[in-house]
């Protein structure tokens, strides 16, 4: 039986048969090398893989069967027979004591409303300062415990003269208002031509990133075949 390699970007897996790359659920853009071929290619190109890709379609469906007729004469019947029921007229007396209640209940409430706002005005003003530091507090914590939702990366990169390096011009943003943060991990994708992820890296920045800050950053990298753009950004960082 027939053996078949596949490659990540990264790095070669195999050997496989058939049966195997079918659990593996690889699709047409995968790179494939078997026995007998000169380089490197996609599954869908190799005929006895073609199969892995096949969609099925689901049977016509039967318009000819229909529901059976409705009878007219039965429904026409029922209706005649439906009689509304009688409406009863409720006294002035029951109106006046739903009244009475509902300006009760709203007297009540706003009497309660009106303490609660005047207690709660006199704790604010003898305790401005420590609710501030309690609601600094909780920002500081909020930032120092998720690091990634206020580290942005970007940046550009090119080619070395012989393709196989990228050099990577990056940039750190810390968009946190009190919260520094160090030894920021980036992670570097790769990609194909059809946006397919090839594989990727981690890299650990080793920079404090101070609030409302951007720190530069370089890489040096490797390319690899098919690679046609890359991307990345920060997967994990240290609150300092």
């Amino acid at each position: 039986m027939k053996k078949y390699y596949t490659h990540n970007g990264t790095e070669q897996q195999g050997p496989f048969d058939i049966e195997i790359l079918k659990e593996k659920r690889i699709n047409k853009d995968t790179p494939i090398w078997c026995e007998g071929l000169s380089d490197w290619t996609t599954a869908e190109k190799i005929d006895e893989l073609k199969e892995l890709f096949k969609i099925t379609t689901p049977p016509p469906f039967n318009k000819e069967q229909t529901p059976p007729p409705i009878n007219k004469q039965t429904k026409q019947t029922e209706t005649k027979n439906i009689v509304a029921p009688t409406i009863k007229k409720k006294s002035n007396v029951g109106k006046i004591i739903v009244v009475v209640v509902i300006i009760l209940i709203v007297i009540i409430c706003g009497r309660i409303i009106f303490d609660d706002m005047n207690r709660g005005s006199g704790y604010e003003t003898a305790g401005d300062e420590s609710t501030y530091q309690e609601k600094v507090m909780t920002v500081e914590e909020i930032e120092r415990s998720q690091p990634t939702n206020f580290l942005a990366a970007d940046g550009k990169y090119e080619e070395n003269f012989w393709g196989n390096k990228i050099n990577v011009h990056g940039i750190i943003k810390n968009t946190a208002t009190v919260a520094t943060y160090k030894d920021a991990v980036v992670r570097v994708t790769y990609y194909s031509k059809t946006r397919t992820e090839l594989g990727s890296a981690d890299y650990t920045i080793y920079e404090i990133f101070p609030p409302h800050s951007t720190t530069s950053f370089e890489l040096k990298i490797d390319n690899y075949k098919n690679v046609n753009t890359i991307g990345w950004e920060v997967i994990q960082a240290i609150a300092d």
